[in-house]
C-alpha cells in the first residue's frame, strides 16, 4: 500500500504560502552566504599574490608577520642561496607600499602597491606574459584591472594611456592591464620593471633600493625535501630571514587576518546572526503551518500515532523547506558575489565546499525551527488540540 507523502503535501498544498516560506529561508541563506563570503574574502584576498608565485619556497624577513608589512632582507642572502644543496634557482620580488603614492590628474594622492616584474615564469599573473615587452621603455607600468575606481584610472585603454599620472611625484605611463586582485590592505597594484624601483623609490633600503628584497622566491631540485632545504637556507641568516614553504606563508597570512584582527570575528558574528535570524523566520513559518494542521495532527495522535511519527514528519518538512529556499539563494548569491567582486575587487568565491557548509547551516536552521514549533503537539493531550 502506497503511503501518502504527508510532509510534502502539507508543505506544497498552498503554493503562495510555500513561495513566501521559501523566500524567508532563502533570505536567511543569502544573509549567511554574504557574511561568510566576506569572511572568506578577508582570508582569500591576502594570499592572492602568494598563489601567483611559481616557486616551492619563499623567504621573508622574520619581522614580516604579514605580507603588507615593510620589512626586508639583504639581496646578498638570496645570491648565496643559489649554492645551497637542493636549490635549483632563486628570484627576488620587490614590493613597495609606504613610498608608493600615486596621483591621477584631477584626483587626490592615494597609496598603491607597486610590485616588480620578475623573470618569466615566476609570477602567474594573467596578462603579464603578453604585455611584458611594453615595460621596456623607462617609466612604463601595468595596472591591475581590479584596482579601485577611486584612484581615477580610466576604463578605456586609449584614455588610460593618455592620462597624466604621477608615482612618488614622478611621471609614469600605464601601458596595459593585468589581473591580480585587491585585499583589505591594498586597493590597487602597479607592476614595473625592477630597475624602476631605483628611479621612483631611491631612499628605499637606505639608499640601496635594489639591494633589499621583500620576498625571495626559491625553486628546489626535483626530489629534494622542501623542509630540509628550507632548514639549510634558514641557517644562512637565522635572524635575518625566514624560509617557508609557500603553503606555510599562506597559513601565516590567513592566521594573522583570522586571529589577530577583529574583522574576521565580525564577519563570523554576522554569519551567526544570519543563522539566528533564519531560525526565527523558519520557526514562524513552520509554527503557522503546524498550527493550521493541528486538528488533523490531533486526530492522528488520538488514533495512536507515536511522537516519533510527528518528529519524522516535521524533519522531512524542514528538509524540503530548506531545499526550496536554498536553491534560489545560491542563484541570488552567485549574482551578488559577481557584483561585489566587480565593485570591490575582492575575491568573492562561491565554491562547492562553501556552498555545502551553508546548505548544512540552512538545513540545521530549519530543523531546529521545526522541532521548536513541534513542542506543543508533542506535549499536549489530543483532546485539547481540537
Amino acid at each position: 500500500m502506497k503511503r501518502t507523502p504527508l510532509a510534502w503535501k502539507n508543505l506544497v498544498h498552498q503554493p503562495r504560502r510555500l513561495f513566501l516560506a521559501a523566500a524567508g529561508v532563502g533570505f536567511a541563506a543569502v544573509l549567511m552566504f554574504t557574511q561568510y563570503g566576506f569572511r572568506n574574502a578577508l582570508l582569500d584576498s591576502p594570499i592572492q599574490l602568494i598563489e601567483l608565485m611559481e616557486c616551492d619556497l619563499v623567504a621573508i624577513s622574520p619581522a614580516r608577520y604579514m605580507l603588507p608589512v615593510d620589512q626586508r632582507f639583504p639581496r646578498d642572502l638570496l645570491r648565496r642561496a643559489r649554492s645551497v644543496p637542493g636549490v635549483s634557482d632563486v628570484e627576488p620580488l620587490l614590493i613597495e607600499l609606504w613610498l608608493a603614492q600615486v596621483r591621477v590628474k584631477g584626483q587626490k594622492v592615494r597609496p598603491i602597491r607597486v610590485v616588480s616584474v620578475p623573470e618569466p615564469g615566476w609570477l602567474n599573473v594573467t596578462g603579464l606574459s603578453e604585455q611584458r615587452h611594453k615595460l621596456q621603455p623607462p617609466g612604463a607600468t601595468l595596472i591591475d584591472r581590479k584596482t579601485r575606481s577611486e584612484y581615477g584610472f580610466a576604463k578605456d585603454d586609449e584614455e588610460l594611456a593618455s592620462q597624466v599620472i604621477e608615482l612618488a611625484g614622478k611621471r609614469i605611463r600605464v601601458v596595459g592591464r593585468v589581473t591580480i586582485g585587491t585585499d583589505f590592505a591594498n586597493e590597487g597594484t602597479l607592476m614595473v620593471q625592477e630597475r624602476e624601483f631605483a628611479e621612483y623609490f631611491p631612499i628605499r633600503g637606505n639608499g640601496n633600493p635594489l639591494e633589499v628584497v621583500d620576498v625571495g622566491m626559491i625553486r628546489i631540485e626535483e626530489g629534494a625535501d622542501p623542509k630540509a632545504v628550507a632548514a639549510r637556507l634558514s641557517d644562512l641568516g637565522p635572524e635575518i630571514w625566514r624560509v617557508l614553504t609557500r603553503e606555510e606563508l599562506q597559513r601565516q597570512e590567513i592566521n594573522f587576518w583570522q586571529g589577530q584582527t577583529p574583522v574576521g570575528k565580525i564577519f563570523f558574528i554576522g554569519t551567526v546572526m544570519g543563522f539566528v535570524v533564519g531560525v526565527i523566520i523558519c520557526y514562524q513559518i513552520l509554527f503557522t503551518s503546524l498550527q493550521d494542521a493541528m486538528p488533523e495532527f490531533a486526530t492522528l495522535k488520538a488514533m495512536g500515532y507515536p511522537n516519533w511519527y510527528f518528529i519524522k514528519l516535521v524533519v522531512q518538512q524542514s528538509i524540503y523547506l530548506s531545499l526550496f529556499g536554498f536553491v534560489p539563494a545560491v542563484l541570488v548569491t552567485w549574482g551578488l558575489f559577481w557584483g561585489l567582486e566587480s565593485f570591490s575587487g575582492l575575491p568573492m568565491r562561491l565554491t562547492i565546499p562553501r556552498g555545502l557548509l551553508v546548505l548544512g547551516l540552512t538545513t540545521s536552521m530549519c530543523l531546529i525551527s521545526g522541532l521548536l514549533a513541534l513542542r506543543k503537539l508533542l506535549r499536549a493531550d489530543p483532546a485539547s488540540l481540537f
